[in-house]
């Protein structure tokens, strides 16, 4: 069975841990300020959504322009997120639209015409599912 595990896999689902931690905490424990679990998922989430941009680099390569460019993109956003959410803005929504959008983007420049598909109906499109609902639930 272990020979089979996809290590890579493991390592991805593990990546979602934090989030149940925090809803657990959040609705059941009570021992955290709320404020400490908002300031840890926003930063937390901007770090997953930094990582799911670079995993499409390939630097041994030269990739196209456009590619790129999409993988940087959520290093951009994550900085306005931060400065926004320094303001004292909700920035959940954002969080939640990029990753959306995000995903979107990975099935139809990334995934759609590869043979990598395993990996976006695998970890990709589920875990970015229960990052969402998350969010929605934590906020």
């Amino acid at each position: 069975m272990l020979k089979n595990l996809n290590l890579q896999f493991l390592i991805s689902y593990f990546g979602f841990l934090p989030y149940l931690i925090v809803i657990i905490e959040k609705f059941f424990l009570n021992q955290i300020d709320n404020s400490i679990l908002e300031n840890f998922t926003v930063f937390y989430s901007i770090i997953i959504l930094v990582f799911i941009g670079s995993i499409n680099w390939n630097l041994k390569e030269n990739i196209s322009k456009k590619l790129v460019l999409y993988g940087f993109s959520p290093s951009l956003f994550a900085v306005i997120i931060i400065i926004i959410y320094l303001y004292n803005f909700n920035v959940f929504f954002l969080l939640i639209t990029f990753f959306l959008l995000q995903l979107i983007g990975d099935y139809f420049i990334i995934y759609k015409n590869k043979n990598h598909s395993k990996v976006f109906f695998y970890v990709r499109f589920p875990l970015t599912t229960l990052i969402i609902l998350s969010l929605g639930i934590i906020q």
